[in-house]
Order: structure tokens, then sequence, then C-alpha cells
């Protein structure tokens, strides 16, 4: 059995309590928090790099940090979606997929078009920047298959960078990008979407 109560409840993980004081459009920023925390903790976990470590945690780091951006976008979405009454069926359909840009584009919009807390140069050059981020993390990775898989569909081989040996990722300058890009997303964006909403603006 994979999944059995430990009698010692300091040995077990509850994976339902958080959401009870949720509203479900709550859900997706609570899963972004997750897998962000879980790629931290991979990244933290390497400390001085000894026996090159780096290089084993590297993919599944990335794959999780790349899926917390994914849901942070959702999140947004769907909280916007719901607070404007869409039909169930049209929130499915536009949450559908996989790639980072076209979730920021749509995110970008409805933000700009239904809330009034982007209203400065410096908010609407702190989007240009997050943009810039969504937009090389997807080109790294459109379909969220590059870190969980060594081949595509075909077989073809993912490379990273210039495909060389010599190719190296700062991991932790990588996890600050990632911290300033997450909290972005989520202590600003969606905690504002909640305020307005909230507000009944």
């Amino acid at each position: 059995m994979l999944f059995k109560r430990n009698p010692d409840i300091y040995q077990n993980a509850f994976p339902n309590w958080q959401k009870i004081s949720m509203e479900n459009d709550e859900y997706f920023n609570l899963y972004a928090t997750h897998f962000k925390r879980a790629a931290d903790q991979l990244i933290l976990s390497i400390e001085s790099n000894h026996g090159h470590i780096a290089d084993t945690l590297i993919n599944p780091a990335i794959y999780l940090y790349r899926h917390s951006i994914e849901l942070s976008l959702k999140a947004i979405l769907f909280k916007n979606y719901s607070d404007q009454k869409l039909e169930i069926e049209k929130v499915i359909e536009k949450l559908e997929g996989h790639n980072l840009q076209s979730l920021w584009n749509k995110a970008n919009n409805e933000i700009r078009a239904n809330y009034s807390f982007i209203n400065t140069q410096a908010h609407k050059n702190e989007l240009k920047k997050m943009g810039e981020l969504v937009l090389e993390l997807n080109l790294t990775d459109i379909g969220s298959m590059n870190y969980r898989y060594p081949f595509d569909k075909e077989l073809v081989e993912f490379v990273q960078g210039d495909g060389k040996e010599h190719y190296g990722i700062d991991y932790i300058h990588m996890r600050n990008e990632f911290e300033y890009l997450h909290s972005r997303l989520n202590d600003w964006i969606y905690e504002s979407l909640l305020l307005s909403s909230k507000n009944g603006e």
C-alpha cells in the first residue's frame, strides 16, 4: 500500500485541511504555492553541491517552478472569470493548455481591462518585466514536457541551452528570479484581485 495513515500524527501529511477555509477559486493559488515551496526545498538542499547533486535536482526543480507559474497564471484567470460569473464551460476552455505565453497574454489583458490597481507607469513596467520572464520560461518549455521527459512524443531529445557539456545554470539566481515572479503573480496581482472582489470593484 502506498498511501496509509501513520498512528503518529506528526508522521503524516494532511493534504486537504488547507482547503477548508478557502473558496473553490482559491485552489489554484494554493497549489501554486505548494509546487513553488517544493522547488525551493530542492534548491536549498543543494547547499555546497557536494557530488554535483545540483545536476540531479535541477530538472525536477525547474519543472516544479514552471508548474507553479502555470498554476499562478491559472489562479489569476480563474479568479477573474469567477468574478465575471463566466459559464463553467467557457472557464474550462480558457484555462486549457500549458503554454505560459498564452496564459500570460490572457491574464495581462483581463487585468488591464477589468481591474483598477494597474494605474501607474511603474505598475506597467512591472508587468512588462514579468511578461519577459514568462516568455523566457515558455520558450524554454512550451508544453510543460522538457523537464519531465528526455524526449518529445516523437523521441526527439529535448536539448537544454546549447546542448553542450559546459552549459550551466546558476541555480541560486534562478531561484531568486522565480521568487520574484511568483511573488508578483501571487502577492501582488492575485491578492489585488481578491481585494478588488471583496470590495465589489
